[in-house]
């Protein structure tokens, strides 16, 4: 049935506790068939920026849709539109089997939990146990599908019983909103309801934190209730009582209908879910021993949660500055993780993918795609069991380095989309370390990695450009060599370090016979000439590892590890020499020389740069009054 041994599932990672739902059932079911798990999972809001969203939604455009045989869509995480429109153009059109979770999409079969039923048996259990006649309801997102059936089946129980709502509250399923109307509320001092039922349990938080801040108790003052079955409902004082869609055992059922789906692929269906009410302390029963070990478990656990969050902290202030100073992007693992213990969170198993040219393009430059990436894509970082692998490149079509499915096996692949605004970075991948999707933990961590690399690409490129600009602050425009500025701050700095390291240098001084002559007579444009032509010939004449600057208008200058003693006198009239015929050869219509001088910078002098430029100067000079002898004597014959 499975000839890829592998299938997809698509998810927005806030959704955390019905993520951990289904991807336990799923991974359950695959051990059994030994099939592989990708999941790909990104953070779209309808508060971010609309680029920051496209280029979340590019990583399904990471699968090639053909790898697998079938594929779960968690719709009702979708935040957008769009997540749920760029899975189906893809997998969809391709005829790959598919199953929607809780939300109906056309032409694929779906899973879902009616909303119903629960909130029936919990209203009759308000009114019937508890004797609740004032009800308040707070709603969900307006317009919501979802909210609307859980407030008709609660205003049709009460109807049942000749009764009305008391009151409801417009929310949007949040914590905060839920908080701040209860508040508004008790503030306005109208009357206290018997029970608030909730369209959801992240709302009952909020009301139950607003009771307890004005002084009132659940539910000993007012009964509370929520839907969804929440870990955190179930952990906090009192225990939430809810209603539960069925979720445990919502996994293993759409592993089993994608089975059915493959087998009968032209076959679209509808699976319901039926929901229950779950009493508890919030209405005044007793909790399960179930719910008081949650509570009891994460009490305990406390501690360690908080811990894991602070070590993530610490991880990535511990990146900051090394990464400030990165130039390159080897400089992530050589400067950014070189002190910084891997975070065990993570687990043994994960890599950093990034787009080949993100730290080479500059910003004018790098793509803006929000469809695919790169063919060859940048291992940044990787750690496979527990050891710490070199960089190096990868085809993305792969998805995860090096994948190959382990027959009879079955892991758990986990991608997240690495972007900052319109910047595809790349990838997260981890393998088989599910449990950071079953918090917020995953999402917080690419949210920090996005901006460390984005920074560090920052730094990388204001270091570019700052180096670009030191060159050009220090660059003689017209030869290409060192300025006088360059000349104070690299050449003779490099004599300083030779003297304070003991090495013995050399300054060698060039002057251009008679460049008045040249300028006047023949023009400036040929002084130009002459002026990048002594300096071309002085580099290429002279030995490689020397440093040259133009020192002056027709004046240059030159450091470097200095020869033989013995031996200077040779060199330097080679260098003269080789100079003299390479202007000869050139056919210019005026004579073109230079006269050269040196000093030795030995390690114990005291001597000032000035004082040794000024014995290499009288040094060139007597040379030069030797050349200009010999060329007036020239002269005088021809006279």
């Amino acid at each position: 049935m499975y000839m890829n041994r592998r299938i997809a599932v698509f998810t927005n990672g806030y959704s955390n506790e019905f993520i951990e739902h289904v991807i336990t059932g799923l991974q359950k079911k695959a051990r059994e068939d030994g099939v592989d798990i990708f999941v790909f999972v990104t953070y779209c809001t309808v508060n971010d920026h609309e680029l920051q969203n496209k280029c979340q939604l590019n990583l399904f455009h990471l699968p090639d849709p053909n790898d697998f045989d079938g594929a779960i869509m968690l719709t009702n995480t979708f935040n957008l539109p769009h997540e749920q429109e760029r899975v189906c153009a893809r997998f969809q059109r391709e005829g790959v089997p598919m199953i929607s979770l809780e939300v109906d999409v056309p032409k694929m079969s779906c899973i879902k939990s009616e909303n119903y039923q629960g909130v029936r048996e919990l209203a009759i259990h308000l009114i019937e146990h508890h004797q609740a006649k004032k009800i308040l309801y707070v709603n969900g997102i307006e317009g919501n599908e979802e909210n609307q059936i859980r407030r008709q089946a609660l205003v049709d129980v009460l109807s049942e019983h000749d009764m009305k709502l008391f009151a409801e509250f417009q929310c949007d399923y949040g914590f905060y909103t839920a908080y701040l109307q209860m508040e508004e509320y008790l503030d306005s001092g109208k009357e206290l309801p018997d029970a608030i039922v909730c369209g959801n349990d992240n709302m009952a938080l909020g009301i139950n934190s607003a009771l307890t801040e004005k002084g009132y108790s659940v539910p000993e003052d007012v009964l509370l209730t929520g839907f969804d079955m929440t870990k955190i409902g179930q952990q906090m004082f009192p225990i939430l009582a809810t209603v539960s869609r069925g979720w445990e055992t919502l996994g293993e059922l759409a592993y089993e209908k994608l089975q059915y789906q493959i087998r009968n692929p032209q076959e679209i269906f509808t699976e319901e879910c039926k929901s229950h009410f779950i009493s508890s302390e919030s209405c005044g029963c007793s909790a399960s021993e179930e719910a008081e070990k949650s509570r009891f478990d994460a009490v305990r656990n406390s501690y360690y949660s908080t811990l894991k969050q602070d070590m993530m902290d610490i991880f990535f202030r511990r990146m900051q500055i090394p990464l400030s100073m990165a130039t390159k992007k080897e400089d992530f693992v050589e400067k950014g993780m070189k002190d910084n213990p891997d975070l065990p969170t993570l687990g043994p198993n994960y890599c950093l993918c990034t787009e080949p040219v993100f730290f080479d393009l500059d910003d004018e430059q790098y793509p803006e795609r929000i469809r695919g990436y790169s063919s060859d894509m940048d291992v940044l970082y990787e750690l496979r069991d527990g050891k710490r692998m070199p960089m190096r490149s990868f085809d993305s079509k792969d998805l995860y380095p090096d994948y190959v499915h382990e027959e009879g096996q079955s892991n758990l692949y986990i991608f997240v989309p690495l972007n900052y605004m319109h910047f595809i970075i790349g990838y997260f991948a981890i393998k088989n370390s599910p449990e950071l999707l079953f918090d917020i933990s995953l999402g917080k961590f690419c949210m920090n990695m996005n901006a460390q690399l984005f920074s560090m690409r920052r730094h990388i490129f204001a270091k570019r450009d700052n180096d670009e600009l030191k060159k050009i602050y220090m660059t003689d425009a017209l030869t290409g060599i060192y300025n006088r500025t360059g000349c104070r701050k690299v050449l003779y700095e490099y004599l300083t370090s030779r003297k304070v390291a003991g090495q013995k240098s050399i300054l060698v001084f060039a002057d251009i016979d008679r460049m008045k002559t040249i300028n006047d007579v023949y023009g400036h444009l040929n002084g130009d000439f002459a002026i990048k032509a002594t300096a071309e010939a002085f580099r290429k004449h002279s030995p490689e590892e020397w440093l040259f600057g133009r020192y002056g208008g027709d004046e240059f200058i030159a450091v470097g590890p200095c020869p033989e003693t013995e031996t200077i006198e040779d060199l330097i009239r080679r260098i003269s020499d080789n100079m003299s015929n390479e202007f000869k050869a050139l056919n210019l219509a005026f004579i073109l020389h230079a006269s050269i001088g040196y000093a030795i910078v030995e390690p114990g002098d005291e001597y000032t740069i000035d004082e040794y430029i000024d014995r290499a100067d009288k040094y060139m000079y007597s040379e030069k009054e030797k050349y200009h002898q010999y060329i007036d004597s020239l002269n005088l014959q021809h006279d």
